[in-house]
């Protein structure tokens, strides 16, 4: 047993050393094996990665005067819970506006800082900055989670003037680091191996059960301590996250390495280069996509509006006045067909009218009591009649059987046949004035009935649609010819716009269109050729006043997602089919009244670069000019990109 004892502890001891060394070695490797150690390298020899210093700067005019604030921060993939250091350096432009002379320095401003996320929600407020000696102000901050962020630099002058301005930035969240997770890994397998052999043994122990625990808790404990410490001094050294040492700023108006060039001032920066790390560049999911030739609908852009088919509205009116009782769970939006009956209508009397309906019930009483005692007649005669019939029959037989023994001659059989005939069409007759004046009674009974205070009507749906609007209640009292219920078609709905006279040409040429709804964002639906729809009239007059005319476009509505009433962008098709060279919308930024795209140089450089947009299509541009084809132009990532370029 003993032997069995030394064996498992020896063999723990081995397994616990071979696999901290292996642990050691993964580390030792995870952390230099791919760093750079070349003469150029940016990599301490630490082994952690160094953050860059990026640049970025800001004209702003406003009352307070023309200012022009330039910004450093580190680094420049900025990492949630890693702080960032923040420089600024604001200066004041006297003379010759923004072109003219050298920005003269602010000195003993107040400066404080505001961080927001992207849509304006405060993150937090007025955070003191440290003014430096070199005209520098100071601050550093670390985000608290990855996302969209805006920093905003609050100024007042010493004279009581106020500017702000604002740089965006985006903060991801901080690579892995396998080493720690390897760690870890392994001195939980270790433990948990040798923590398992101990419990075998001590279980195939014959000892008892008590002595066992108190030697088996103490080995456990000890084994769970060293567990912990190994634990908190791996993730001292090797933390969970990658973590790296922050650049130190330089002084805001020099120039380093990975700063942003300013490109062309006149041109809003065009033509600035920006150099991202490719690990940034995964980090911000930056992608691109080569400038092409593409087919875009653009043209004539008017605003219409969606109207239902004149003969799919209808309104459901009371032909008499009276109270109002609708069909249980009909609401707005439930789906009626025509001729379908949707409630009822109760017409109520006043006295007068009640009075003379009561005269008329009594006169129709009298006559149907008139009908009864005819009935009773006819039903006598009836009687009378069977009876008169069956003493026929009895005498034909008679006749026959005299006849047969030779006491009577046939004539006399003859004679009571034809009484039989005779007696028979008098029973027929009776009987068919007995039920005449059967019906008469009940038809006199039926109009006593109906003869009351109360008459009811149906309520029909007019056409087939959906009810649209509800402007009474059950048990409602109305008038005749109050309107009800709206009820609406919307399966195929006009789109009209009113366009300029001088339009006209136009839009009698083009065969295509596309329209976009406010209430429906993202969505561009075609009109003509491969959309659903046509051109379905162009009005014949003028408005004197606004000189415009009506163009009317007929599309489905299978969905009902148009509504009567709402407004509509309507594009008129004045490009044709032809392609021109395009860019894709998510690749177009505006700043300062002019428009940009970022374009992939290669490796790690983009360009900022001004463009000239033509036609609008639904997911591209027309440009004119500042772009060649096969260019690649930055499709995701530009915000991120708008953080590292001068403002």
């Amino acid at each position: 047993m003993r032997q069995y004892i030394r064996s498992i502890f020896t063999a723990a001891c081995v397994f616990l050393s071979i696999a901290l060394l292996a642990s050691a070695v993964l580390v030792n490797v995870n952390a230099h094996g791919d760093e750079d150690h070349s003469k150029d390298s940016k990599t301490p020899a630490s082994g952690k990665t160094t953050a860059s210093v990026v640049t970025a700067e800001r004209n702003i005019q406003s009352d307070a005067g023309q200012f022009n604030v330039t910004m450093q921060r580190s680094p420049s993939d900025l990492r949630s819970g890693e702080e960032m250091q923040i420089s600024g350096r604001f200066g004041e432009k006297i003379e010759g506006g923004f072109g003219g002379s050298e920005a003269v320095m602010l000195e003993g401003a107040k400066v404080t800082l505001d961080i927001t996320t992207a849509d304006g929600k405060t993150v937090a407020r007025n955070i003191a900055v440290k003014s430096e000696s070199d005209g520098d102000y100071t601050v550093s901050y670390a985000f608290p989670s990855a996302g969209e962020y805006k920093i905003i630099f609050n100024v007042t002058t010493n004279d009581n003037r106020s500017f702000n301005a604002d740089f965006p930035v985006s903060v991801v969240n901080a690579p892995i680091n396998w080493a720690f997770w390897l760690g870890f890994s392994a001195l939980t397998l270790i433990i948990g191996a040798i923590i398992a052999s101990v419990a075998a043994f001590f279980l195939r122990s014959k000892e008892k059960i008590s002595k066992r625990l108190r030697k088996a808790v103490p080995i456990t404990v000890a084994l769970l301590l060293f567990f912990t410490i190994a634990v908190i001094t791996l993730a001292y050294f090797e933390p969970p996250r990658q973590r790296r040492s922050v650049a130190e700023l330089q002084a805001a108006n020099s120039q380093s390495p990975d700063t942003t060039s300013t490109g062309d001032p006149s041109l809003g920066g065009s033509g600035a280069r920006i150099n991202i790390s490719k690990e940034s560049q995964l980090l911000f999911k930056i992608r691109t996509e080569p400038v092409s030739e593409k087919e875009i609908t653009g043209g004539l852009k008017v605003t219409g509006v969606v109207k239902a088919k004149p003969d799919a509205k209808a309104i459901v009116s009371p032909p008499v006045a009276g109270r109002v009782f609708l069909k249980q769970g009909l609401t707005v939006g439930s789906a009626v067909g025509r001729g379908e009956q949707i409630g009822t209508i109760e017409q109520i009397l006043g006295a007068p009218e009640q009075a003379n309906l009561e005269a008329q019930k009594v006169a129709l009483k009298t006559a149907a009591l008139e009908q009864q005692a005819r009935k009773a007649e006819q039903d006598a005669q009836a009687q009378q009649a069977r009876t008169r019939l069956a003493q026929a029959q009895r005498e034909l037989r008679r006749s026959q059987n005299l006849y047969e023994v030779g006491a009577a001659p046939k004539k006399r059989v003859e004679e009571a046949q034809t009484a039989v005939a005779i007696a028979e069409q008098e029973v027929a007759t009776a009987e068919k004035q007995a039920r005449a004046a059967a019906e008469q009674v009940k038809l006199s009974q039926e109009a006593v009935v109906k003869v009351a205070p109360v008459r009811s009507f149906p309520l029909l749906a007019p056409v087939t649609g959906m009810i649209s609007e509800m402007k009474t209640t059950s048990g409602q009292q109305v008038e005749a010819g109050t309107e009800l219920i709206n009820i609406i078609n919307l399966s195929n709905v006009f789109l009209e716009a009113q366009v300029f006279e001088k339009d006209l040409p136009v839009v009698r040429e083009a065969t295509r269109a596309s329209y976009t709804v406010a209430g429906i964002p993202n969505e561009v639906y075609k009109i003509g050729e491969e959309g659903d729809g046509r051109l379905l009239t162009i009005g014949q007059t003028v408005n004197s006043e606004t000189r415009t005319l009506p163009v009317i476009y007929e599309v489905k509505n299978p969905l009902n997602r148009l509504r009567d009433g709402m407004f509509v962008e309507i594009t008129i098709d004045t490009t044709g089919a032809n392609k021109v060279l395009s860019v894709p919308k998510a690749a177009v930024i505006n700043e300062q009244g002019k428009t940009f795209v970022f374009v992939f140089l290669g490796g790690e450089t983009f360009e900022k670069r001004a463009i000239v947009l033509g036609a609008e299509g639904q997911d591209f541009y027309e440009v004119k000019t500042g772009i060649k084809a096969n260019e690649r132009v930055v499709v995701e990532g530009v915000y991120q990109l708008r953080t590292t370029q001068p403002g």
